[in-house]
Order: structure tokens, then C-alpha cells, then sequence
């Protein structure tokens, strides 16, 4: 199964054996590029996913990133954000480290990256992400968690292109 991901259309394209099917998703993400994040509220400041959990620098979210990235088995999820499933992926990105003011709040850019992991497909209330695929139909989601894990359990990869 192999899943292209189309964000100036708003959309993802499942491609299995037999046929191809649409889905409505996007990835719309608020920073400072689109100044929709604040920068010196606290509430604002995203911090990234990394291999270190006790080490999440504070960084400006990205769109998903561009690539062929592996998928893998979707999981159950209760989060207002990432319910019911979220499917993950091993794709990843370095991301600017951000300073922050005195308040806990985006000051300016410094001279470091961190590799920020954990983007995914996932259904969401909210309409925006900090770098994940939103799938704006649930039942669609569902669907696509039903077809990725036939395709696992039968042993073959599932792909999703960027």
C-alpha cells in the first residue's frame, strides 16, 4: 500500500492493489512563517519529540515533512487531538531551537537544530496541527487504519510520500 500526501490539494491518495481512494486531510500548521503563533505567550511554545524525553528544546512547528516514510501500526488514541487512532511514521525533521523570553515565551532563533520526530496521520477537533497529517473525516480514518493494518498483518510495507 502506497499513501501520497497532496497538501496544496488537501489531499491523501491510498493506492492499493485494486483501487485508489481519496481521503480530505491537510496539514495546517500555526508559526511564526504565517504569524499565527504568538511568540512571547508560554501557552504558544511547542516543544519538540525527540529520542530524549527529558530533552525537548522549544521549537516552531513544520508542515510534514517532505519524503518517503515508512508507516507503521495505527495506534488507539483517547486525546481530544489524536482520537480515535493515530497511525505514526518515521518521518523526521531538524527543526531551529528557539530561545525563550522571560516569561517562557518564543524570543528569537538560535544557532541549534534538534531532530524533531513523531509526525503521523491522525483525525483531530482542532483544525490545525504541529506537523501531522489531519484527516478531517473520522470515518475516513478509519478507514485508512482498517487498510493499513490488513496490509501489515498480511506482511507487506505501507509507504506514505510527501
Amino acid at each position: 500500500m502506497n499513501i501520497a500526501f497532496y497538501p496544496d490539494n488537501h489531499i491523501i491518495e491510498c493506492s492499493l492493489t485494486d483501487q485508489i481512494k481519496d481521503i480530505p486531510a491537510d496539514c495546517d500548521v500555526r508559526n511564526e512563517l504565517n504569524v499565527r503563533r504568538a511568540l512571547h505567550d508560554p501557552e504558544q511554545v511547542v516543544k519538540a519529540m525527540c529520542e530524549d524525553p527529558y530533552n525537548k528544546p522549544p521549537v516552531m512547528p513544520r508542515t510534514f515533512p517532505e519524503g518517503r516514510w515508512s508507516v507503521y501500526k495505527p495506534r488507539a488514541r483517547t486525546s481530544r487531538y489524536l482520537a480515535p487512532f493515530f497511525i505514526p511514521t518515521d518521518a523526521e525533521q531538524y527543526l531551529d531551537v528557539w530561545a525563550l523570553d522571560e516569561n517562557g515565551g518564543y524570543d528569537h532563533v538560535t544557532s541549534k537544530s534538534v531532530l524533531d520526530l513523531g509526525y503521523g496521520i491522525h483525525f483531530s477537533s482542532s483544525r490545525t496541527t504541529v506537523g501531522c497529517i489531519r484527516v478531517y473525516d473520522e470515518s475516513d480514518l478509519m478507514w485508512l487504519v482498517h487498510a493499513i493494518n490488513e496490509r501489515l498483518l498480511a506482511g507487506h510495507s505501507v509507504h506514505l510520500t510527501a
